[in-house]
């Protein structure tokens, strides 16, 4: 015999969840994945604001760095405006004593300003184009149109060309721009003095 088959029931369905009806798609009681907002932009992370400081930081050094030595060179500027007024007093007048008595002056003036004074300020003759010398990267005061610092000023007689102070003002242009102030320059004996 046949043993009576027990009725058969559908499973249930989980709590929450509405019974399928029969042809109904299950993927239709699905709902769409829904995304996280979006972070927002404002305020940034710490991260950001560390670096935003660090190159703020970076920026007025910087700029701080670059006006120190804008002002540190501001006698070669002055010194370059009085350079140019003495050629432009010279070109003239053509009183070449009055324009090396003038230049040399000037060049006095800045090497006392750019090293240490009590050093620069006896230097005369030969000793002081050999000082311009070794703060620049010329031999050009003690061998060439320099000389005319040596005793120009003092001459009586004014035999120096045009071309000779001509040359002479390019070379102290060239020094006012370029001399060095980290040369290490030793001071002379005075035996090197009186030369």
């Amino acid at each position: 015999m046949l043993a009576s088959a027990a009725p058969t029931t559908l499973p249930q369905a989980a709590p929450g969840i509405a019974p399928r009806a029969a042809g109904e798609d299950p993927l239709a009681q699905l709902r769409d994945l829904h995304l996280p907002q979006a972070v927002a932009d404002w305020p940034p992370a710490l991260g950001w604001w560390l670096l935003a400081g660090l190159v703020l930081f970076g920026l007025v050094w910087f700029m701080r760095a670059l006006y120190r030595r804008y002002q540190s060179n501001a006698y070669r500027r002055f010194a370059q405006r009085e350079l140019t007024a003495i050629v432009a007093e010279h070109a003239t007048t053509q009183d070449a004593r009055r324009a090396l008595s003038a230049l040399q002056f000037l060049m006095k003036r800045v090497a006392m300003t750019a090293f240490n004074r009590a050093e620069v300020a006896a230097l005369t003759g030969v000793a002081w184009t050999q000082f311009l010398d070794a703060t620049s990267t010329t031999s050009q005061f003690s061998l060439g149109p320099g000389e005319l610092l040596i005793d120009g000023p003092y001459e009586a007689t004014q035999d120096h060309s045009s071309q000779e102070l001509t040359a002479l003002f390019s070379l102290c242009a060239e020094w006012l721009k370029n001399h060095s102030r980290a040369s290490v320059v030793a001071t002379p004996t005075a035996s090197e003095q009186t030369l």
